[in-house]
């Protein structure tokens, strides 16, 4: 929060909600954002050329990614039908051809048709021939080419995609870090659930 001269807030990027049926919309990504950009804006009135180091913890909200971003699961295994138009990439520095080693890639076809999986694929010089589109209902435990699905997912460029909380801090100049999933010293929500857990 930002203070005054007299210890009065003026401005305050804590949020409190009460969501249910007559309340509050329950806490989602846009909201998570929103609060962000205004904790910047408080950072940087009180702390001018400063860089802030943002610490969170590995939550589905603060890991969401942008509508466009890479999505092997959410393609088809042919171009075109239901599905998302996703952002271009760049084929990865570890493709198996070094010919194509980041080179640009554009996700959709001439026509503006968003590309299936097998197309994709094949641009990455994989043999997917015989190859399903995707394991039903779940890919094996740490299975690499079941399917087209699993072996795309697994490629740098889908990997290392920044989430938007990354995407807004970063782009503001400022830095973010994630703790470990469910670390009992770092995350303090774990700390407060044992407590709970051994008060009762």
């Amino acid at each position: 929060m930002l203070l005054d001269d007299n210890g009065q807030i003026l401005r305050d990027a804590g949020k409190i909600i009460y969501p249910g049926s007559n309340g509050d919309p329950w806490w989602d990504t846009k909201q998570l954002l929103d609060q962000i950009q205004s904790a910047i804006g408080i950072f940087e009135t009180a702390h001018p050329d400063c860089q802030a180091l943002f610490i969170f913890d590995q939550s589905s909200t603060h890991a969401s990614l942008p509508p466009d971003a890479l999505k092997a699961f959410e393609m088809n295994k042919s171009d075109g039908g239901k599905q998302c138009k996703q952002c271009n990439t760049i084929i990865p520095q570890s493709n198996l051809d070094p010919r194509f080693q980041g080179h640009p890639q554009q996700m959709t076809t001439s026509s503006g048709q968003q590309k299936g999986l097998q197309a994709i694929l094949e641009e990455h010089r994989f043999d997917v021939l015989g190859l399903k589109a995707r394991c039903i209902p779940v890919c094996p435990f740490e299975s690499q080419n079941c399917c087209m699905a699993r072996l795309l997912s697994q490629q740098e460029d889908f990997v290392n995609q920044e989430s938007m909380v990354e995407t807004l801090i970063k782009g503001a100049g400022h830095e973010c870090i994630f703790l470990p999933k469910s670390h009992c010293e770092l995350n303090p929500i774990e700390m407060v659930s044992n407590y709970l857990l051994f008060e009762n």
